[in-house]
């Protein structure tokens, strides 16, 4: 896998992108590769290892979730909302709660909707 990461990262942005989208088929082995790619100079890299995280759902990427909550891109940091709720870890409610003040008003609806979501399991 490290040879396929390497030729990957050797391409331009689409390609990285295409190539990141598809590590999600590899599962909990392709983590680490997915966690490096959340520093992509490409937001589109950043949002597809942030959605592979979320959909494998591995709670190694939790730590690294919540500080692309900081992303300068909006879309990222919806998206790292949205994974952080596949990821279903109570510790989330805290980042969240302050995703809820986050600058974009599509970071915080989400944001308070997955607490929401958060709220209603504990019930």
């Amino acid at each position: 896998m490290r040879s396929m990461v390497k030729e990957w990262s050797e391409k331009n942005d689409m390609e990285r992108w295409k190539a990141v989208s598809e590590l999600r088929t590899i599962g909990r082995p392709a983590v680490e590769y997915l966690v490096i790619n959340l520093w992509d100079s490409d937001k589109r890299v950043r949002m597809a290892a942030v959605d592979a995280l979320g959909a494998i759902g591995d709670q190694r990427a939790y730590d690294h979730l919540v500080k692309m909550l900081d992303d300068p891109d909006h879309d990222v940091r919806f998206a790292s909302v949205i994974a952080l709720g596949k990821l279903g870890d109570m510790r989330a409610v805290e980042p969240l709660s302050r995703a809820c003040h986050d600058p974009n008003c599509y970071v915080r609806t989400i944001a308070a909707e997955t607490l929401e979501k958060f709220r209603l399991q504990i019930s």
